[in-house]
């Protein structure tokens, strides 16, 4: 007989899909991770019933059961669909999107909820990977670095802009703050008081968390639109709105001084100017020249508060993630 080897064996069946995912939940939670059971996947739905079946079937294959539809008064049998699949669905008070998620968060009984649009251009399998880190952050988003083509070429262009005014107005280095899929732990989404009325609700979850908690971001896809587009090109300019509100309510310095450096440019226009008429027409214009280095200097100051604002919140971040894991140690 072959060594270690025992006669029972021969007549285990192998391990089933069901079998083996309850063995790696059971090893997650033993390693405290953040498993399925403990998250609710919040939908915000208006008028997707193209899709939201197939998302709904999708969640259920990855494991979610614990699923909530807040629908936003659809009136093309959205809502019938879902309680068909066997969703909670909820109808939202509030407007917009923030709306539905206000609604979510209030009845809420599990440590966390996901956000996931219902239009099927977020896979359910992704959701696995918000919860690796999910218990050291307050929040994880999901930055959609494949498929990035099946995002209109403008809101790209937006999206690229909004991120990068976030990372300098908050120091955080998140690429896609516009992102549809999010984690967020429950009780610290409860501490906020959001105010967005639309599309601008993820810029001020954000903004929020980055002021007061922990984010950080992990590699997602996103696939192609089913139904029809929702977010308008004006959601745009809402969105930058809320973005500079966020940055003048939680770090008003660092807001002063991004806007005072851009002095530079009209003081490097006057300066140009001043130096070729100098040197080409042999003309000085003392008065313009001082306007011109005025501003110059007032740029300088500028980008001096900024960046000692910036470094500032760095290290308070730093500070709170050491406290946050001495804590988690205790």
């Amino acid at each position: 007989m072959e060594k270690g080897f025992r006669p029972d064996q021969a007549h285990q069946a192998p391990l089933t899909e069901s079998a083996t995912r309850s063995a790696f939940l059971r090893l997650q939670e033993r390693n405290g991770l953040v498993t399925p059971d403990q998250v609710t996947v919040v939908i915000p739905v208006l008028n997707e019933r193209e899709a939201i079946a197939k998302v709904l079937d999708d969640l259920k294959q990855q494991g979610f059961e614990k699923i909530l539809v807040v629908d936003g008064f659809s009136d093309d049998g959205t809502r019938e669909i879902a309680e068909s699949k066997g969703a909670v669905v909820m109808q939202q008070h509030g407007a917009g999107k923030a709306g539905a998620l206000a609604t979510a968060i209030e009845v809420i009984g599990t440590p966390y909820l996901v956000v996931i649009d219902g239009d099927c251009t977020y896979k359910a399998a992704d959701i696995h990977r918000l919860l690796g880190p999910a218990a050291k952050f307050d929040e994880v988003i999901g930055a959609r670095t494949q498929g990035r083509t099946n995002i209109p070429a403008l809101n790209r262009v937006g999206n690229w802009l909004i991120s990068k005014s976030f990372k300098l107005l908050f120091g955080e280095p998140i690429t896609d703050v516009l992102s549809g899929m999010y984690l967020l732990r429950t009780d610290k989404v409860r501490e906020l008081q959001i105010t967005s009325t639309s599309f601008d609700v993820e810029v001020e979850i954000a903004s929020s968390i980055a002021s007061s908690g922990r984010i950080t971001q992990v590699p997602i896809g996103y696939g192609e639109r089913l139904g029809t587009q929702k977010l308008r090109p004006r959601d745009g300019g809402r969105i930058i709105g809320t973005l500079f509100w966020m940055a003048y309510y939680y770090n008003p310095v660092l807001l002063y001084g991004a806007l005072t450096s851009l002095t530079a440019i009209p003081a490097v226009g006057i300066l140009a100017w001043t130096i070729y008429e100098r040197l080409a027409l042999n003309v000085w214009h003392s008065g313009y020249a001082l306007v011109g280095s005025v501003l110059f200097l007032v740029a300088i100051q500028g980008v001096a508060v900024s960046m000692g604002s910036l470094m500032t919140k760095r290290s308070e971040n730093r500070i709170m993630r050491e406290f946050a894991k001495l804590r988690h140690d205790l």
